[in-house]
């Protein structure tokens, strides 16, 4: 258990390092893109990678998670079961191109905006080819190589985007150079796989296939649901609302959607594990996301409190007084950062458990909130009744999730956990408020000075036991070492 413990713990400090960089490239890609399409070019474009990202789950349909389970329980039959899982991520990519082209031509739209959902989702299906493979670097484990193409794939990004601005080329232009990005991302981890483990050929038995298929639909329209439930509020605002709203509300969705991938990474290195203790016992799984928790809650918290707090400065300091409207949207969405991180361990513990409909349950049930409100908040209150069901929402899902896992047998935080990062919280985010509206030196400082106190704060209450604490200082020890190799 400790080794298990350790090699998670410095996988995910990988991860959370390497995915902190290339979440920095990704935030000014789109800092640029907003900065240069403007505010109603910037809606357009949320609108079409909201189509296309949520249309893009029809390709996936939970495969990646179904084999990162597979992969990390018995890695001998890596090789066949990558070839069933691309022969049907190649099936589902025809339907879901096809399904696209049709959308893009019932929507009046412009022939701009239709090229570029084309050329969108021509990126998004090749991106899930990419991943097919980078599921097989995640079930063995492999960390280092999955976030060295992560970080490489949004360097070249940023330089085909300012090529684009440069060139004035559009959207069109934007898009075509997400396809470009997205094609070195799938040639990378081919390569490398094939080098590492050795190719994985179509399988041309339909039967795996179909099997795989119906193992994982409940956990693909579960994704399908989780990713309509993030982008459902820029579909609702672009029927209800104007394209200017749009683009405000995307502005300061942004930063909510910068973090859900990087709570996705953060927690991706304990799914290997719970599969693992899966076949153990369901309540090892239960325990080991329920310590998770505490680490979970630890990260979440100041964040939520910086961009709360500093929700003007941030937003103008991005993009532009053009948005500066922007900052009471990030406002309602900041106390959401709190429950993203323990909810995107949710599809992991119930697919390792071979539970996705309960984790389709829960997602479900947070997209009908989300529906219901959104309806009728973004007809009275416009982008900020967007961001209001935004975080509802969130909050129906943390709410639902514990509580399903609770009828397992667990999952719920204790309130010993949960009451100290809340209250080193607070301090910091009142040390924070002090200095909200001073010069730019004084607010980092006075962030600077928070974040220290809230560590302080953290260490002093015993927020982490003698285990913990040695367990994490081991796993930094450790990841230090190996990258000075």
């Amino acid at each position: 258990m400790s080794d298990t413990a350790k090699r998670v713990l410095q996988n995910s400090l990988l991860r959370v390092g390497g995915y902190a960089v290339g979440s920095l490239i990704y935030f000014a890609i789109i800092v640029l893109i907003a900065r240069y399409l403007g505010v109603e070019g910037f809606g357009q474009f949320s609108f079409i990678l909201a189509l296309a990202a949520t249309l893009q789950l029809f390709v996936d349909m939970g495969i990646r998670n179904v084999l990162i389970r597979d992969i990390a329980v018995n890695r001998t039959q890596f090789a066949e079961k990558l070839g069933v899982a691309r022969t049907l991520i190649w099936a589902l990519s025809f339907v879901t191109m096809a399904i696209i082209v049709l959308l893009a031509n019932l929507l009046n739209v412009s022939h701009e905006v239709r090229q570029a959902i084309y050329l969108a989702g021509l990126a998004v299906i090749v991106t899930f080819s990419a991943l097919a493979y980078s599921a097989v670097l995640r079930g063995f484990e492999e960390m280092e190589w999955d976030v060295l193409g992560f970080v490489l794939h949004k360097c070249l990004f940023i330089g085909l985007i300012g090529t684009v601005i440069y060139a004035d080329l559009g959207l069109r232009g934007v898009f075509g150079a997400m396809l470009a990005a997205n094609s070195f991302l799938y040639l990378y981890y081919r390569g490398l796989v094939r080098v590492l483990h050795g190719p994985g050929k179509l399988c041309l038995d339909l039967r795996p296939g179909w099997a795989l298929l119906k193992e994982s639909l409940p956990l693909g329209i579960a994704e399908i649901l989780r990713r309509l439930t993030w982008h459902l509020d820029k579909l609702l605002l672009a029927a209800l609302s104007t394209p200017v709203a749009l683009g405000i509300f995307s502005a300061g969705f942004k930063f909510l959607e910068a973090i859900n991938p990087f709570a996705s990474n953060l927690t991706l290195p304990l799914f290997p594990a719970f599969s693992r203790f899966a076949q153990a016992s369901p309540l090892r799984v239960l325990s080991a996301f329920e310590q998770s928790l505490k680490f979970l809650f630890v990260i979440a918290i100041p964040l939520a409190v910086l961009f709360f707090v500093f929700a003007d400065r941030v937003v103008v300091l991005f993009f532009g007084t053009e948005y500066a409207e922007t900052d009471i949207v990030l406002k309602f969405l900041a106390p959401a950062v709190i429950l993203i991180l323990p909810t995107s361990a949710y599809g992991y513990v119930f697919t390792a458990l071979r539970l996705q409909r309960n984790y389709t349950l829960c997602v479900a049930s947070a997209l009908l909130v989300k529906l219901v409100l959104g309806v009728f908040l973004i007809r009275c209150c416009g982008y900020i009744g967007a961001a209001i069901g935004t975080l509802v929402a969130e909050g129906v899902l943390f709410c639902v999730g514990l509580l399903m896992l609770r009828r397992l047998g667990g999952g719920v935080p204790r309130l010993g956990m949960v009451w100290r990062p809340c209250v080193a919280g607070l301090v910091m985010g009142f040390l924070c408020w002090w200095v909200r509206d001073q010069a730019l030196m004084s607010v980092l400082f006075g962030a600077g000075l928070g974040l220290a106190v809230y560590a302080g704060l953290l260490l002093l209450l015993r927020t982490f036991t003698h285990h913990e604490r040695v367990l994490l200082v081991d796993a930094v020890r450790v990841r230090l070492r190996n990258s000075t190799r």
